[in-house]
């Protein structure tokens, strides 16, 4: 009963979501497809795939459709980062999408950049792709719900800091606490540093895959979770106005944590 029960959840969750499908090249030479999912939170994930490289695979892509920028016509941004297995972000994804209806759209502008050389690729000849069938080395919707009986352990990220020079970024430890329940250390660092941790006898309580924990030091600042298989999001959802008190400027819990312990 049980696992019929995650499974109907978990294709209830896949069918809310907004597929997009793009073969082309970034610059002149760079053959490229892009295939990632939107879902009802503004969560973009998927794959991003180069067929000429020597060793052709699939790389996760994450990030999240920006609802600020979005437009009466049909067109909105969405930024995402291509992210190596073990968290390092080799690629930033930036994408105008035109979607005047349901199920058709077309790439205005889109751009790739390397975060440490800021080397920025224009996309070009992005054909879009909707209704086929996906290719063979397609591993499936990265917006799958992971269950929550099986959080990882760690994950973490980290991307070239310009003004540092340095390799910057965070990490997320969690604890088993009880059924659906975990207790979480938190250390986010792209710039300025947010740390946190769930109190003893508090931990956070997962409904599905998701978490909301409040309060989270003295300043009162907040958060969700998201829990995809291979990837964790958080945001800010209470304590904004406090937040500068909190951390440091420009700095909280926000972002995109690779799985890197099961």
């Amino acid at each position: 009963m049980l696992l019929t029960l995650l499974s109907a959840v978990t294709m209830t969750a896949l069918a809310d979501v907004d597929n997009y499908y793009f073969q082309g090249y970034l610059g002149d030479k760079t053959a490229v497809t892009v295939i990632f999912d939107i879902n009802a939170e503004g969560i973009a994930a998927g794959y991003i795939y180069y067929p000429k490289a020597k060793k052709p695979a699939p790389i996760l892509i994450a990030g999240e459709r920006s609802d600020e920028e979005a437009t009466n016509d049909g067109t909105f941004w969405v930024y995402m980062r291509e992210f190596q297995a073990d968290g390092t972000v080799t690629g930033i994804i930036y994408m105008h999408i035109d979607e005047p209806r349901e199920g058709e759209y077309t790439l205005k502008e889109g751009s790739w950049v390397n975060p440490k050389t800021e080397k920025e690729l224009q996309m070009r000849r992005m054909e879009p792709n909707p209704g086929v069938y996906m290719p063979q080395w397609y591993p499936g919707c990265a917006l799958t719900p992971a269950d929550p009986g099986k959080i990882g352990v760690r994950y973490g990220y980290q991307q070239w800091n310009r003004n540092s020079q340095c390799m910057m970024g965070g990490g997320i430890d969690f604890k088993a606490a009880g059924k659906n329940k975990v207790h979480f250390d938190i250390c986010n660092s792209p710039q300025n540093i947010a740390e946190g941790q769930s109190e003893a006898g508090r931990p956070a309580v997962l409904n599905g895959n998701t978490f909301d924990y409040l309060e989270v030091n003295e300043c009162h600042y907040g958060f969700r979770a998201f829990f995809y298989d291979k990837f964790v999001v958080l945001r800010t959802i209470a304590g904004q106005d406090e937040m500068f008190g909190c951390f440091g400027m420009g700095t909280a819990f926000d972002g995109v944590y690779i799985k890197l312990k099961k």
